[in-house]
């Protein structure tokens, strides 16, 4: 849904709480660096922080919507 930009606001708020737990509670323990065993909390820190941003910023100019309101209004002639 986010490459497509099929709702990509909620499902980027949707994803942040699941990457915080992820950085929290699976990686945490591990340490910074990725390469480390079991792998670090730094690029689920930076996915949580790309989902911020894109939660933030929205739908962008080619992204494909569902069904819209502003479509199913009728156009004054």
């Amino acid at each position: 849904a986010l490459l497509l930009g099929i709702a990509s606001r909620w499902v980027a708020l949707a994803l942040i709480p699941l990457l915080a737990g992820t950085v929290i509670l699976v990686h945490g323990a591990n340490g910074w660096l990725f390469a480390n065993p079991g792998g670090g909390w730094e690029y689920p820190a930076f996915l949580m922080a790309a989902a911020a941003a894109q939660a933030l910023l929205g739908d962008g100019a080619y992204a494909l919507r569902g069904p819209s309101r502003r479509l199913s209004r009728p156009v004054p002639v």
